[in-house]
């Protein structure tokens, strides 16, 4: 059986064999191991602060997406970069998923543990710079969402203005039309006086042709005081108590008598005849 003598070689174990030595290479050994797992308890001491810093990152980024969510002009930008920060939250954390992974690999060598110190160092920074980022990102988010704030508050003032003056136009218009129809009313009331006038023109008129008519029957009519009347002269009653048509039909009768004596009398006696029947 061959045993290690250190610098020596190796011998038998009856006459070459130090326990000495093989028991210094042992905790030796053991020291090395201790070293490696210390190395690897701090590289995953830093995995875990590389994770946490991931985590805070990720928290970063959704409140940069919540900040972004709540902007109402620029949403699409911050949800952006919102996307951005989430982007490089999720890189952090694979790169913290790496330092894990390397710091269990550093459980078996102190090398490998070291260089998984740095990659985790590496990864810390990045995810440092990523938060850095996403705080600047939720930085300008924040001033985008008071932009939008403040936009926001211009249009609701503006439309209040808006809304004023179309109140006011309606009112206008209102007024407009109570004086339109008012004016109709007074066109209708009009109008009704034009038909009333019409109609008392008409009737004046009316009274006017039959006062013509009157006055032009006046006109023609025997005055109280006598005059000469030109046609013939008929009636059905008197004129100053005497009844011409009997004094009509005694005139003819006696006339006839005179003529019928003419034949015995002589002119004189038949014109005194005649003179006695009218009463002469």
């Amino acid at each position: 059986m061959s045993l290690y003598r250190g610098s020596g070689g190796a011998g038998d174990s009856t006459t070459d064999a130090s326990i000495n030595e093989v028991t210094q290479q042992a905790i030796n050994a053991a020291a090395s191991a201790t070293a490696a797992s210390g190395s690897a308890t701090t590289a995953s001491g830093h995995a875990t602060t590389a994770t946490t810093k991931a985590g805070e990152a990720a928290t970063s980024a959704t409140a940069a997406a919540n900040s972004a969510s709540a902007s109402l002009a620029s949403k699409n930008t911050s949800a952006a970069q919102a996307a951005i920060s989430t982007t490089k939250a999720g890189e952090a954390a694979t790169s913290a998923t790496n330092s894990a992974n390397s710091a269990t690999a550093s459980a078996g060598s102190a090398t490998t543990a070291s260089n998984a110190q740095t990659a985790v160092a590496n990864s810390a920074t990045a995810a440092a710079n990523s938060a850095t980022a996403s705080a600047n990102s939720a930085s300008t988010s924040t001033t985008k969402a008071n932009e939008s704030a403040a936009s926001a508050a211009t249009a609701s003032t503006k439309a209040t203005l808006a809304t004023t003056k179309a109140t006011a136009a309606a009112n206008s218009a209102t007024a407009s039309a109570n004086s339109a129809t008012a004016a109709a009313s007074s066109a209708s009331g009009a109008s009704g006086s034009a038909s009333t006038a019409t109609t008392k023109a008409s009737e004046a008129a009316s009274s006017a042709t039959a006062a013509a008519n009157s006055a032009s029957q006046a006109a023609n009519k025997l005055p109280l005081a006598g005059g000469a009347m030109t046609g013939a002269i008929t009636t059905n009653s008197t004129f100053d108590g005497v009844d011409v048509g009997v004094r009509d039909g005694v005139l003819t009768s006696t006339t006839n008598t005179v003529n019928n004596l003419s034949n015995v009398f002589d002119p004189i006696g038949t014109s005194v005849a005649m003179a006695i029947a009218l009463g002469g």
